[in-house]
């Protein structure tokens, strides 16, 4: 048995007698609610028992919530806390027994006993956070809670590369993780934009390559050319004292840390101070920004660099005692393996087809070696290309295709799709949000991901570890916009990754999550105000009207709206049933509470005009990934936003927008309007002209009219224009519309030569 005493604070306060035991996030596996309620005397007395190895740390981090605490003995202490090998409790789960007498948790592990503390100090309030409080008088319900976790990969991903983030903002992002019950920490330490670990045996590394010359006040996308002479003043490292510190920080917490090494791209800040080991020999600088396609990548025939490699890899082994070392493996762009001598020697040597088999040995190379250091590898899923390595464990984040395929090949996977868990999207309107990368990723749909693909037959479901969010920082400067970036995105899939499937209910976490918003803002945690987010869901459409649903996150609370394209006030109309749309109309709404507004004003805009749902025909079909309502996505009446992955827009890769409408009958028409969306950094650029032609029977056509763009190609960020073509009334059934795409990027452009998009969201006919 192990006791102890801490000494309560000379100042403290009373808090408010209140109970949160129904408010756990993630929700525990079971809440059995029991008669009675303990109530915290003036001094709180607790115990252990078992062999607990971490018993300091609990003690301290106990101390953190209840000051007022006093040793006791096993069995007749307020808090009672049990290592138990021989209980039938699975191994991260644990039971937690709250009476009249007082507090018993059960675990067979320490991680068990750490989660539970964990929901105990949800079930506290949440001024006991950073502070000395008085429980005295507090009660808890009595409760019966067992509870365990679905799945035993529960990640947060960090990228440091990108912008550089201190030794004391990762403990407290390892805090963020903690509190949510997860206990993966991917960390990726190098990248084009930066290395940032100490390495002894090449101090260049950090002497060197962890720095850049400062871009921060350009797009990141945009950077100028670095100046000869210019000093790189931007970046920073972790030393080894530091990463050692922050690893026994999390271990403590019961988190592991995977150290992302990236190999064999991503790998060109190396080469500012290590040229030797790339294909030309070249020394880069350390890019301050966007740096794409990723051509300039460790020499696959160079055998120096996987002496380099492995050396690196015996100082990461020692520093992270993980069982995973993460080896990256994506987008190598392989266009100087394609002509590099030793490259091509050493694919002949080896027997290999192709450049895609050749980085399959370069990984297969080096999973040898660390599987000899008592490591595994786990890499994203291009290292599936030319033939996976055999013990590789795949990071699936190109859509779920990857996992489903290491799955039946008997490989484990874990789950981290950027439709559900990319946490560098933005999560609300991009015009209100902070910049983010692009993307749209609400906290709902976060919650709706459920990581096991129905592909997989039950056999294959024990492949599939977990899932993880990742966090890439190109757009994220600062440590507050990262954590707005996570939460409570991050709670959201905290829970998804914890409960059981059938215990997960969306209207129900909404309520908890509003007794947890409280716990960030005790902790000083920033967040974004995700959970009053609102949808303007379009529903059925018909020639005169079209119906519109609101949907809120927030299922108790009002939602005010208008028609007009003013913003709501606490006297607007309150949202209670289906709008019928009759006209061109512009929706904005937002959630409101005591009168004052919650969260951000959200709008779609309709337009009703002749071609309404009409049939329509295409010479070209838009993109797959862009099909903003299919074939009757551009009559539709819904205008897109200034995002271009909203789901409303239909996009053109390279070839022109043809499209033919039949009104059905003879109709009088006098203008046809066209909404088009240009983003060059995204390769969108707008139309070089509109062509409108009629017919009265589909077979003989009229050119009535044309239009042209007045944005210039080189306008930065999001622009959105409509072309319009007016001409006499003329009486007509066919409409086409002819919006010519210039084909490929201009000469200036970053992806000159590639192939260009054309954007457009709906046909307007007056």
């Amino acid at each position: 048995m192990a006791v102890f005493a801490l000494l309560a604070c000379a100042m403290t306060k009373t808090v408010p007698k209140e109970s949160h035991a129904m408010n756990i996030i993630p929700r525990p596996v079971s809440i059995e609610s029991l008669d009675g309620q303990f109530v915290f005397k003036a001094m709180t007395s607790i115990s252990f028992s078992g062999e607990i190895q971490n018993t300091q740390f609990f003690k301290e981090f106990l101390g953190t919530l209840i000051p007022d605490i006093t040793e006791g003995n096993t069995g007749t202490a307020d808090i009672n806390i049990e290592l138990s090998p021989e209980k039938d409790i699975p191994s991260e789960g644990y039971e937690m027994q709250v009476s009249s007498k007082g507090i018993t948790i059960s675990a067979i592990s320490e991680p068990g006993i750490f989660y539970a503390i964990q929901s105990l100090r949800q079930m506290l309030p949440s001024s006991i956070e950073g502070q000395a409080v008085s429980l005295k008088g507090q009660h808890l319900k009595a409760v019966l809670i067992k509870d365990q976790p679905r799945f035993k990969w529960r990640g947060m991903h960090l990228d440091v590369s990108r912008h550089f983030f201190p030794a004391e903002f990762i403990k407290r992002y390892i805090d963020m993780i903690a509190l949510h019950k997860m206990n993966i920490f991917h960390w990726h330490l190098s990248d084009d934009n930066g290395w940032r670990l100490e390495i002894k045996q090449y101090p260049k590394l950090t002497e060197i390559c962890a720095w850049r010359v400062d871009r921060e006040h350009e797009d990141w996308r945009k950077w100028s050319p670095i100046q000869e002479g210019e000093a790189s003043t931007y970046g920073g490292f972790y030393t080894q004292e530091e990463v050692r510190e922050i690893v026994d920080y999390a271990a403590q917490r019961q988190i592991t840390i995977i150290p992302e090494i990236e190999m064999p791209g991503h790998s060109s800040e190396i080469f500012a101070a290590y040229p030797e080991l790339s294909c030309t020999g070249e020394v880069f600088p350390v890019r301050p920004g966007s740096y794409w396609p990723n051509e300039n990548i460790f020499c696959a025939g160079n055998d120096s660099v996987f002496v380099f490699l492995e050396n690196i890899i015996d100082e990461v082994s020692e520093l992270f005692p993980a069982e995973y070392i993460h080896i990256g493996g994506d987008e190598a762009k392989k266009t100087h393996w394609k002509t590099c001598p030793k490259c091509q020697k050493r694919l002949t040597s080896e027997g290999l087809a192709d450049e895609h088999e050749l980085q399959s040995w370069f990984i297969q190379k080096m999973e040898k070696y660390i599987l000899a250091k008592g490591k595994r590898i786990i890499g994203w899923d291009e290292i599936l290309e030319g033939g996976l390595a055999p013990e590789a464990t795949v990071m699936s984040w190109r859509g779920e295709a990857g996992g489903i395929s290491a799955a039946k090949a008997g490989h484990d996977v874990v789950m981290t799709p950027t439709s559900h868990v990319y946490f560098d999207y933005y999560q609300g309107d991009p015009k209100t949000e902070p910049q983010a990368i692009g993307g749209y990723l609400p906290l709902k749909k976060v919650y709706s991901y459920e990581p096991i693909p129905f592909e997989l037959d039950k056999s294959e479901h024990k492949y599939v570890l977990g899932a993880q969010a990742n966090l890439w920082t190109e757009f994220v400067k600062t440590t507050d916009h990262a954590e707005y970036m996570v939460l409570p995105r991050m709670s959201a899939l905290a829970e998804v990754l914890w409960s059981t499937r059938e215990n997960r209910d969306w209207d129900n976490f909404q309520k908890r999550l509003q007794t947890l918003i409280p716990r960030f803002d005790a902790l000083d945690w920033n967040y974004s105000h995700g959970s009053f987010l609102l949808e303007i869901l379009p529903g059925l459409q018909h020639d005169e009207s079209i119906e519109v649903e609101i949907n809120s996150e927030q299922s108790d609370r009002d939602i005010r709206f208008t028609l007009d394209g003013t913003d709501p006030t606490s006297n607007s109309d309150i949202y209670t049933e289906k709008l019928i749309l009759k006209q061109d109309s512009k929706v904005r709404a937002a959630i409101f509470g005591d009168q004052q507004q919650l969260g951000r004003v959200i709008q779609r805009d309709f337009a009703f005009h002749k071609a309404l749902q009409a049939e329509t025909s295409y010479a070209l079909k838009y993109h797959k990934s862009y099909q903003g309502g299919g074939k009757s996505g551009l009559v539709d009446g819904i205008l897109g936003s200034d995002n271009f992955k909203d789901g409303t827009w239909q996009g053109f890769e390279g070839n022109d927008l043809e499209l033919t409408i039949d009104l059905g009958e003879l109709r009088m028409v006098f203008k046809t309007e066209m909404n088009f969306l240009q983003s060059s950094d995204a390769w969108i650029f707008m139309p070089e002209y509109l062509e409108v032609s009629l017919s009265r029977n589909g077979e003989e056509w009229q050119v009535i009219g044309s239009s042209m763009s007045e944005v210039s190609e080189r306008a930065e960020g999001t622009t959105i224009q409509r072309l319009t073509v007016d001409f006499t009334p003329t009486e007509t059934r066919y409409i086409k519309v002819l919006a010519k795409n210039r084909g490929i990027c201009p000469e200036w452009h970053a992806g000159a030569g590639e192939k260009s998009w054309i954007f457009c969201d709906e046909v307007i006919v007056r």
